[in-house]
């Protein structure tokens, strides 16, 4: 089982007409961003609330805070704290939840805080450039 999760997700691969086109998962989409975060040293963390876990478990955890929809990754800049909810990159394949939409509304209403949902790693890097430039 161990191995099972350490082991890369397999990407869907899309047809269109008699191409596919192998889309990265969600989580190699971050995986991407946490490389790039690592090498640009940027200060970041992955809020871990995406678990399969029995109903005890989860209980358990939203009673010590964890929040459904909360944004995947905290990204740390100077005077600026982002949030990223990270997706694929094609848009088809993702979907934002009602919860998400509420935690990046409510995150982009404080001044310190930016938040923004990113599909695939190159647009979280753009939001983060950006930020980056505001500053």
């Amino acid at each position: 089982m161990i191995n099972s999760i350490l082991k890369e997700p397999k990407p869907k691969r899309i047809y269109h007409g008699f191409k596919s086109v192998i889309v990265p998962t969600e989580e190699v989409e971050q995986m991407k961003l946490v490389d790039w975060l690592r090498v640009k040293k940027i200060p970041h963390t992955h809020v871990a609330n995406e678990r399969m876990a029995s109903i005890a478990f989860k209980k358990k955890l939203k009673a010590l805070g964890v929040s459904a929809g909360f944004p995947d990754m905290i990204v740390f800049l100077p005077n600026l704290i982002i949030f990223i909810e990270m997706k694929r990159a094609k848009k088809s394949l993702s979907r934002v939840s009602d919860n998400q939409d509420d935690w990046i509304e409510t995150i982009n209403f404080y001044d310190y805080a930016k938040a923004k949902v990113c599909y695939g790693a190159g647009e979280a890097i753009d939001f983060i450039n950006e930020c980056l430039k505001g500053i």
